[in-house]
C-alpha cells in the first residue's frame, strides 16, 4: 500500500480497536503519529537517510521492536507493544486477521499538559522547581546506563569524528539556503580543532565509563513531568547516535531549553545534575563542544523535514525556519563576548534583527525604546502624538535616555556577556560613547546598520501602529526628519549593512559569520 493510502487509512477511528472521536496527527522527519484518546500509534516512513534504512516492512518492524525495548528503560508503562496494521475485508485495521502491511509502535499517551515542550510554552512558573527534578533523574537515568568502551568496534573519538562528518556531508544539498557555505566552514572549523585539541580527554572518558547507552534525542518534547518523571522516544535506529558521554545526553536538553529561550532553566537544569550526578571536571569543557553538535543535528534534522516533498506546506516551511534559526544557534556559540549595536532608522527593521539576534546568543537585548519609557513613567502614554525633538523625543530626554542604556549596557558587559543594544544611533557621538565602553572592558564591538527602502519602511511602521503592541512610536510622519538628523557613518566604524528585505534568519546568520571572522572563536 503506497503512504498516502496509509494515511489516509490511520486518520479514521474506526481503523483503530477501541478509538473515540477524532485522530490527532503529527510528524516529524522520519515517523508519522497518530493520537487517539489513550493511545498513540507511529508509523515508521519508509526513507533510507544513510544514517537510518526503514525501506523494507522487515526493517520497521525489527526498529518498531526495538524502540519498545529501549525505550521501557526510561518509560517502562508508556510502551506497551508493537502494533500490527493488516488488510481486512472491512479495510485497514489496527490488529485482527488479514496480512499485515504495516507496524506500528503502540504507546500509552501522555497528559500533553505534563510535556516539557507545553509547560514551557505556558511559562508554568513552577519549572525552576521542576529543574531540580529533571537534573536528579537524567543523573539517575545515566547512573543506570550501562557503559560501552566500543561502539561497532570502534573508540568514541573515532564515532564522534564520523557523526560530525556525515553531518557535514548530509547538508551539502542544503548549501546556501538553510546554512551558508560560511557558516559551514566555521562550524567545520570548530570542530576539527577542538577534537584535534582533546583526543586524549575523549579517550580517557570512554575509559573511565563516561561513555554509555543512553538516550540520544533528549529535548523537552521527550520529557514529561509526571510523578515519575517518564522520558520517551530514544534512539533505536542507530547505535552511534545513541551511545555517547553523557555530557552530549545532557548537553542536547540543555541546548534545547536555550533554543526555547529558557537559559534560566538550563542554568538550573546544568546546577541540579552536578548536585546529583558524577564528579566531572571535563564538563564545563566537553558541555558548549556537545551544544553545538545538538544544534546542528537538529537544523539537519528540519532541512529533511523542509525538504520532504510529501510533508504539508505550512509543515515544510515551519521547518525551514526552524533549521535556519538551529544553525544560528550553534554559530552563536562560537561567538566570544562582544558588544553589539543594532541602529538605523525607523521601521527598518532593527528591532526584529535585534531580537532574533538575542535569541541566537543568548544575549541581554537592551532596547532605546523601552528605556525611554521606563525614565518617562507617566508621560510615556503622551508620546505618541509628540511631534519630532519634543516631549520625550526631545534632545534632551533623549540623552538622558542614551546616559541610562549606557549604564547599563556597561554593567551587563562587565560580567562578561555579549550585550545587544537596539537604538537608533543616530549621532555619531552616541556610538563612540558605546564604542568606548567596549574599549575600556576590552571585548570586540560591532555597529549594525538596519536597512530598507522608504517605501517599505514607511509600510512597517503604519501596520506597527495599527498594532499598537510595540513600545516604539515611530510612525511615517517622523521617518524624513529623522533620516535628516541620521549623521552619516564613517568609515573607520566598520559597521555592517544589514538589507532587512532579506530574511532575518539568513542576516541574522550573515551577522554571526561576520562576528566569528572578525573578533575569533570563543570556543
Amino acid at each position: 500500500m503506497d503512504s498516502e493510502s496509509l494515511h489516509q487509512a490511520m486518520l479514521r477511528p474506526e481503523t483503530y480497536p477501541a478509538a473515540e472521536g477524532p485522530i490527532e496527527f503529527r510528524e516529524t522527519h522520519i515517523s508519522r503519529l497518530y493520537l487517539t484518546a489513550r493511545d498513540v500509534y507511529k508509523v515508521k516512513k519508509p526513507f533510507d537517510f544513510g544514517f537510518l534504512d526503514f525501506t523494507t516492512l522487515c526493517r520497521r518492524r525489527f526498529y518498531c521492536e526495538e524502540e519498545v525495548r529501549l525505550n521501557r528503560r526510561f518509560a517502562p508503562d508508556t510502551y506497551l507493544d508493537v502494533a500490527e496494521i493488516r488488510r481486512t475485508s472491512a479495510g485497514l485495521r489496527i490488529g485482527g486477521h488479514g496480512e499485515t502491511i504495516e507496524y506500528a509502535v503502540h504507546m500509552r499517551r501522555l497528559p500533553q499538559e505534563a510535556m516539557l515542550d507545553s509547560r514551557l510554552a505556558a511559562s508554568d512558573p513552577a519549572l525552576p522547581a521542576e529543574m531540580e527534578r529533571l537534573g536528579r533523574r537524567l543523573a539517575e537515568l545515566h547512573a543506570q546506563s550501562p557503559v560501552c568502551r566500543e561502539t561497532g568496534g570502534r573508540r568514541n573519538l573515532e564515532v564522534v569524528r564520523g557523526n560530525w562528518r556525515e553531518n557535514f556531508e548530509q547538508m551539502l544539498p542544503f548549501a546556501n539556503t538553510l546554512l551558508s557555505s560560511r557558516a559551514h566552514d566555521f562550524l567545520r572549523m570548530f570542530v576539527d580543532r577542538f577534537l584535534a585539541s582533546n583526543a586524549a580527554l575523549l579517550l580517557q572518558r570512554e575509559e573511565e565509563g563516561f561513555v554509555r547507552d543512553g538516550h540520544g534525542d533528549l529535548h523537552a518534547e521527550h520529557i514529561c513531568l509526571t510523578e515519575p518523571i517518564r522520558i520517551y522516544d530514544c534512539i533505536e535506529f542507530n547505535r552511534r547516535f545513541r551511545i555517547a558521554d553523557i555530557a552530549a545526553d545532557l548537553a542536547f536538553i540543555l541546548m534545547d531549553l536555550d533554543f526555547r529561550r529558557r537559559r534560566d532553566l538550563a542554568s538550573r537544569l546544568r546546577h541540579a545534575y552536578s548536585a546529583h550526578g558524577p564528579k566531572d571536571s571535563a564538563l564545563d569543557l566537553l558541555l558548549p563542544f556537545y551544544m553545538v553538535y545538538r544544534a546542528f543535528v537538529r537544523g539537519k534534522v528540519e532541512s529533511f523535514l523542509a525538504e520532504d516533498r510529501g510533508a504539508a506546506s505550512s509543515t515544510r516551511q515551519e521547518a525551514a525556519t526552524r533549521a535556519r534559526n538551529y544553525f544560528n544557534l550553534a554559530l552563536g556559540y562560537l561567538c566570544p563576548p562582544l558588544l553589539i549595536l543594532i541602529g538605523g532608522l525607523m521601521g527598518t527593521g532593527k528591532s526584529t534583527v535585534a531580537a532574533a539576534l538575542a535569541a541566537a546568543l543568548g544575549a541581554p537585548l537592551l532596547r532605546a525604546d523601552a528605556i525611554r519609557k521606563e525614565i518617562a513613567g507617566e508621560l510615556a502614554s503622551s508620546g505618541s502624538s509628540a511631534a519630532f525633538h519634543t516631549g520625550i523625543y526631545a534632545p534632551e530626554f533623549s540623552n538622558r535616555t542614551y546616559d541610562l542604556l549606557l549604564q547599563k549596557t556597561r554593567e551587563a558587559a562587565a560580567g562578561g556577556e555579549t550585550v545587544i543594544v537596539d537604538a537608533s544611533f543616530a549621532q555619531h557621538r552616541q556610538r563612540e560613547r558605546f564604542r568606548e565602553v567596549a574599549r575600556q572592558l576590552g571585548i570586540p564591538c560591532f555597529l549594525a546598520i538596519t536597512s530598507c527602502d522608504r517605501e517599505t519602511a514607511l509600510h512597517r511602521l503604519d501596520q506597527r501602529q495599527a498594532s499598537g503592541q510595540d513600545v516604539s512610536d515611530g510612525r511615517r510622519q517622523l521617518f524624513d526628519s529623522q533620516a535628516a538628523i541620521f549623521d552619516p557613518v564613517a568609515e573607520e566604524e566598520s559597521a555592517l549593512v544589514i538589507d532587512t528585505l532579506q530574511c532575518v534568519d539568513y542576516n541574522v546568520q550573515s551577522l554571526l559569520c561576520e562576528f566569528i571572522s572578525r573578533a575569533g572563536m570563543h570556543r
